[in-house]
Protein backbone atom coordinates (compact mmCIF):
# COMPACT_ATOMS: atom_id res chain seq x y z
CA UNK A 1 0.00 0.00 0.00
CA UNK A 2 1.16 3.33 -0.93
CA UNK A 3 1.41 6.19 0.57
CA UNK A 4 0.32 9.51 -1.35
CA UNK A 5 2.22 12.76 -1.18
CA UNK A 6 3.32 14.15 2.38
CA UNK A 7 -0.22 15.84 3.19
CA UNK A 8 0.06 19.63 4.37
CA UNK A 9 -1.51 21.47 7.40
CA UNK A 10 -3.12 20.29 10.58
CA UNK A 11 -4.74 16.70 10.75
CA UNK A 12 -6.65 15.62 14.10
CA UNK A 13 -7.74 11.70 14.05
CA UNK A 14 -10.26 10.59 17.38
CA UNK A 15 -8.74 7.65 17.85
CA UNK A 16 -7.72 5.77 21.20
CA UNK A 17 -4.41 5.61 22.59
CA UNK A 18 -2.05 4.91 25.36
CA UNK A 19 0.71 6.91 26.43
CA UNK A 20 3.26 4.80 28.32
CA UNK A 21 3.11 0.60 28.38
CA UNK A 22 2.54 0.45 25.06
CA UNK A 23 0.21 -2.91 24.54
CA UNK A 24 -3.69 -3.73 23.04
CA UNK A 25 -5.81 -2.14 25.86
CA UNK A 26 -9.21 -0.19 25.91
CA UNK A 27 -7.60 2.97 26.86
CA UNK A 28 -10.49 5.99 26.99
CA UNK A 29 -7.59 8.33 26.32
CA UNK A 30 -8.45 9.70 22.35
CA UNK A 31 -7.33 12.35 19.98
CA UNK A 32 -3.82 12.56 18.00
CA UNK A 33 -3.18 15.32 15.48
CA UNK A 34 -0.54 15.63 12.77
CA UNK A 35 1.24 19.10 11.72
CA UNK A 36 4.05 19.10 9.62
CA UNK A 37 6.19 19.53 12.95
CA UNK A 38 4.96 17.50 15.11
CA UNK A 39 2.59 15.04 16.67
CA UNK A 40 0.10 16.08 19.50
CA UNK A 41 -2.35 14.10 21.86
CA UNK A 42 -4.48 14.25 24.95
CA UNK A 43 -3.70 11.45 27.58
CA UNK A 44 -4.83 11.64 31.14
CA UNK A 45 -7.01 14.59 30.26
CA UNK A 46 -3.45 16.82 29.25
CA UNK A 47 -2.33 17.58 25.73
CA UNK A 48 0.92 16.41 25.37
CA UNK A 49 3.16 17.02 21.87
CA UNK A 50 6.51 15.96 20.61
CA UNK A 51 8.25 16.58 17.18
CA UNK A 52 8.34 14.34 14.60
CA UNK A 53 12.05 14.61 13.93
CA UNK A 54 11.76 12.87 17.60
CA UNK A 55 10.47 9.61 16.76
CA UNK A 56 13.06 6.69 16.81
CA UNK A 57 10.65 3.63 15.50
CA UNK A 58 7.26 2.96 14.19
CA UNK A 59 6.29 -0.13 14.64
CA UNK A 60 2.69 -1.61 13.03
CA UNK A 61 1.08 -4.74 14.74
CA UNK A 62 -2.76 -6.66 14.61
CA UNK A 63 -4.53 -8.33 17.16
CA UNK A 64 -7.41 -10.52 17.38
CA UNK A 65 -10.34 -10.14 19.95
CA UNK A 66 -13.01 -12.69 19.31
CA UNK A 67 -13.75 -12.35 15.75
CA UNK A 68 -12.50 -8.65 15.87
CA UNK A 69 -9.13 -7.40 14.29
CA UNK A 70 -7.53 -4.51 15.91
CA UNK A 71 -4.65 -2.73 14.18
CA UNK A 72 -2.24 -0.80 16.12
CA UNK A 73 0.31 1.62 15.38
CA UNK A 74 3.33 2.33 18.06
CA UNK A 75 5.70 5.41 17.99
CA UNK A 76 8.67 5.44 20.33
CA UNK A 77 10.31 8.53 20.73
CA UNK A 78 14.10 9.00 21.77
CA UNK A 79 13.64 9.49 24.59
CA UNK A 80 12.07 5.83 25.42
CA UNK A 81 8.69 6.92 25.58
CA UNK A 82 6.21 5.24 23.78
CA UNK A 83 2.73 5.77 21.90
CA UNK A 84 0.31 3.54 21.01
CA UNK A 85 -2.62 4.45 18.69
CA UNK A 86 -5.52 1.59 17.93
CA UNK A 87 -8.19 1.09 15.63
CA UNK A 88 -10.71 0.13 17.75
CA UNK A 89 -13.55 1.59 19.55
CA UNK A 90 -13.42 3.06 22.98
CA UNK A 91 -15.38 -0.56 23.94
CA UNK A 92 -12.41 -2.70 22.35
CA UNK A 93 -14.23 -3.35 19.35
CA UNK A 94 -13.75 -3.19 15.63
CA UNK A 95 -15.67 -0.74 13.41
CA UNK A 96 -15.40 0.41 9.76
CA UNK A 97 -15.23 3.95 10.95
CA UNK A 98 -12.55 3.58 13.08
CA UNK A 99 -11.13 1.14 10.50
CA UNK A 100 -11.01 4.14 7.65
CA UNK A 101 -10.03 6.45 10.49
CA UNK A 102 -6.79 4.49 11.64
CA UNK A 103 -6.06 4.01 7.87
CA UNK A 104 -6.12 7.49 6.92
CA UNK A 105 -3.89 8.40 10.10
CA UNK A 106 -1.42 5.74 9.49
CA UNK A 107 -0.91 6.86 5.98
CA UNK A 108 -0.41 10.57 6.91
CA UNK A 109 1.66 9.73 9.42
CA UNK A 110 3.80 7.63 7.15
CA UNK A 111 3.58 10.28 4.46
CA UNK A 112 4.65 13.17 6.89
CA UNK A 113 7.68 10.91 8.14
CA UNK A 114 9.18 9.97 4.77
CA UNK A 115 9.49 13.52 3.71
CA UNK A 116 11.88 14.11 6.71
CA UNK A 117 15.75 13.95 5.63
CA UNK A 118 17.86 12.06 7.38
CA UNK A 119 15.45 11.00 9.95
CA UNK A 120 17.07 7.70 10.97
CA UNK A 121 13.55 6.03 11.71
CA UNK A 122 13.50 2.97 12.03
CA UNK A 123 10.15 1.40 10.73
CA UNK A 124 9.08 -2.15 11.87
CA UNK A 125 6.11 -4.52 11.70
CA UNK A 126 4.67 -7.71 13.42
CA UNK A 127 5.11 -9.75 16.54
CA UNK A 128 8.69 -10.21 18.07
CA UNK A 129 10.93 -13.40 16.69
CA UNK A 130 10.22 -15.30 19.74
CA UNK A 131 6.65 -14.66 20.12
CA UNK A 132 5.90 -15.26 16.19
CA UNK A 133 7.87 -19.04 16.62
CA UNK A 134 5.79 -19.82 19.51
CA UNK A 135 2.35 -18.15 17.32
CA UNK A 136 3.32 -20.78 14.69
CA UNK A 137 3.85 -24.05 16.86
CA UNK A 138 0.30 -22.56 18.11
CA UNK A 139 -1.67 -22.59 14.73
CA UNK A 140 -0.57 -26.26 14.43
CA UNK A 141 -1.92 -27.02 17.29
CA UNK A 142 -5.42 -25.41 17.46
CA UNK A 143 -5.58 -26.30 13.73
CA UNK A 144 -5.25 -30.47 14.72
CA UNK A 145 -7.10 -29.95 17.82
CA UNK A 146 -10.10 -27.94 16.14
CA UNK A 147 -9.89 -28.55 12.39
CA UNK A 148 -8.75 -32.01 11.84
CA UNK A 149 -10.17 -33.87 14.99
CA UNK A 150 -13.84 -32.78 14.05
CA UNK A 151 -13.11 -33.78 10.55
CA UNK A 152 -11.84 -36.97 11.38
CA UNK A 153 -14.79 -37.68 13.75
CA UNK A 154 -17.75 -36.36 11.34
CA UNK A 155 -15.95 -38.70 8.57
CA UNK A 156 -15.81 -41.55 11.46
CA UNK A 157 -19.86 -41.08 12.82
CA UNK A 158 -21.19 -38.94 10.40
CA UNK A 159 -22.40 -37.13 13.83
CA UNK A 160 -23.89 -33.33 13.20
CA UNK A 161 -22.81 -32.48 16.64
CA UNK A 162 -19.25 -32.67 14.77
CA UNK A 163 -20.41 -30.22 11.75
CA UNK A 164 -21.24 -27.99 14.60
CA UNK A 165 -17.84 -28.27 15.98
CA UNK A 166 -15.90 -28.13 12.89
CA UNK A 167 -17.62 -24.43 11.91
CA UNK A 168 -16.96 -23.19 15.46
CA UNK A 169 -13.36 -24.28 14.91
CA UNK A 170 -13.03 -22.90 11.89
CA UNK A 171 -14.74 -19.58 13.35
CA UNK A 172 -12.01 -19.78 16.20
CA UNK A 173 -8.70 -20.32 13.94
CA UNK A 174 -9.60 -18.17 10.98
CA UNK A 175 -8.90 -14.52 12.45
CA UNK A 176 -5.49 -16.61 14.83
CA UNK A 177 -4.26 -17.73 11.38
CA UNK A 178 -4.80 -14.42 9.64
CA UNK A 179 -2.67 -11.93 12.78
CA UNK A 180 -0.30 -14.54 12.52
CA UNK A 181 0.44 -14.75 8.90
CA UNK A 182 0.11 -10.75 8.77
CA UNK A 183 2.45 -10.71 11.35
CA UNK A 184 5.51 -11.99 10.18
CA UNK A 185 8.80 -9.74 11.74
CA UNK A 186 10.21 -7.62 9.30
CA UNK A 187 11.13 -3.89 8.52
CA UNK A 188 9.31 -1.78 5.84
CA UNK A 189 9.75 1.51 4.25
CA UNK A 190 7.37 4.10 4.79
CA UNK A 191 6.33 4.46 1.30
CA UNK A 192 4.81 1.05 1.17
CA UNK A 193 2.38 0.48 4.24
CA UNK A 194 2.39 -3.64 4.50
CA UNK A 195 -1.47 -3.69 3.66
CA UNK A 196 -2.13 -6.79 5.80
CA UNK A 197 -1.56 -4.43 8.96
CA UNK A 198 -3.92 -1.92 7.32
CA UNK A 199 -7.83 -2.67 9.14
CA UNK A 200 -9.50 -1.94 6.17
CA UNK A 201 -7.79 -4.83 4.42
CA UNK A 202 -10.87 -7.68 4.61
CA UNK A 203 -11.13 -11.30 3.71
Amino acid sequence: MSTASPIAGRKSYDLCLRFGEARFVWAPDHGVTLTDEAIAWTADDREQQARLRDIAEVHLQTGSVGQNIIANCRIRFSDGSTLLISSNTPHGLESAAQDDLYAAFVQDLHARLAAIKDAGIVFSAGFSEARYRFGKVLVVVVVLFFLVAPTVLLLMTAAWQMAWALYFGVCLVWPFYKVMSANAPRAYDPRDIPPELMPTTKG
